[in-house]
């Protein structure tokens, strides 16, 4: 008798486990709250089951009392509860590292950015000042947030060059000294939070994907087109890295000149020389290339048709390729708006007989961050369900 009645009691502790983990996944997410009734419904549960789910739930302090009210009973006499999911029960870190700045964005569960926190730097920063100037601004956004490392489910973070399988960069000609750092293990040692490491470009392509102008869109192509030009690659709605790391990555590409491209639009500004460093003015300079063009000045126009020209060349293999549904423009030249998406679309169109929707990004510098953010949010979703238990 005693051999049955374990395996019963086997049986019935994961029964309510699943049952406890699809509760709890009709809650999590989409930012609305239900009646036990329709959280029954959805999970597949008896009523009873519901109950003692959302008791257990409650208790661990996953999901909260909605203060919603609903006109309809949720039985005899009795005006119905609702329930929500409780999105400051965790929250994660999302960093975007690169030559000009540190940006560290604290999200709760819902994807909330509850604290934020940016810090320059110079191109020439040294490795150890420019983990420095990280760690500062990652505790800084802690603090903002009035948390201790201790309560972040995860971190991720997005920085520029190829990112190895080992999670180390392993190409990274934009930033010195930055080869072999490996971030990860960096912050895991200094704040004791589990972190992960992508390529910048990557992440900016599935913030585009959560919250910017892909939402609807699965196979897309992102490109940077800044300081230095890159690209990212989304397939089937998830970021796609290749065997090394370096997928897309058209910049190692040796028989495309765009190591200065941008730097040669620059130049083109009426009366400006050098092309200036901070990226606030470098934003400033672009805009004023495409004023001139407006205004009629040849070498203006003339750059940005061969800008475009060159910029099409790069991305018409990739394109071919994985038969992207869009084609995203991030970076500061992306703020020029229809008067670069333009030039770009014709010649997307003109290079393939299935061209994708060309879009300029709306997340701005902010896009890295937050895609480092989604990252971190599907690790501790995927921790949270996998370690759900009732007490």
């Amino acid at each position: 008798m005693a051999g049955p009645a374990t395996q019963l009691s086997g049986d019935a502790s994961v029964l309510r486990t699943l049952n406890l983990r699809s509760v709890l996944r009709v809650l999590y997410g989409g930012g609305k709250s239900h009646t036990i009734t329709e959280i029954a419904a959805a999970a597949s549960v008896s009523r009873p089951t519901a109950n003692q789910a959302i008791s257990d739930l409650l208790a661990a302090g996953w999901i909260r009392h909605s203060p919603q009210t609903a006109g309809a009973k949720d039985g005899p006499g009795r005006p119905a509860q609702r329930f929500e999911f409780r999105p400051g029960a965790g929250h994660v870190l999302g960093v975007d590292i690169g030559g000009h700045k540190v940006l560290a964005l604290v999200s709760d569960l819902s994807g909330e950015i509850v604290a934020e926190r940016r810090a320059t730097l110079r191109p020439s920063s040294p490795r150890s000042r420019r983990l420095a100037i990280m760690n500062q601004a990652i505790a800084e956004a802690l603090d903002a947030a009035g948390l201790p490392a201790a309560d972040i489910s995860c971190a991720a973070i997005a920085t520029p060059g190829v990112v190895g399988p080992d999670g180390k960069v392993a190409h990274a000609p934009a930033i010195p000294d930055w080869v072999g750092v490996d971030l990860g293990e960096h912050v895991r040692s200094r704040f004791g939070v589990p972190t992960q490491v992508f390529n910048d470009m990557r992440m900016a392509a599935l913030a585009e994907h959560w919250k910017g102008v892909a939402r609807d869109a699965s196979d897309v192509v992102y490109v940077h087109v800044g300081r230095r030009m890159g690209t990212g690659l989304l397939v089937s709605g998830r970021p796609h890295a290749g065997r090394h790391g370096a997928a897309a990555e058209i910049g190692l590409w040796r028989g495309l000149p765009w190591a200065h491209a941008y730097e040669r639009l620059l130049e083109l500004v009426p009366g400006r020389a050098p092309v200036p460093e901070a990226p606030d003015e470098r934003g400033d300079a672009i805009q004023a290339v495409f004023e001139a063009a407006r205004a009629g000045d040849a070498a203006a126009q003339s750059g940005i048709e061969a800008f475009a020209d060159l910029l099409v060349q790069g991305l018409a293999p990739v394109m071919v390729t994985i038969d992207p549904e869009l084609v995203i423009i991030g970076g500061g030249i992306s703020a020029a708006g229809e008067a670069i998406r333009e030039p770009v679309r014709i010649r997307v169109e003109r290079e393939t007989d299935f061209p994708p929707k060309v879009v300029c990004s709306v997340l701005g510098d902010h896009s890295a961050a937050i895609g480092a953010v989604r990252s971190a949010l599907d690790v501790a979703e995927e921790r949270l369900f996998s370690g759900l238990k009732p007490p």
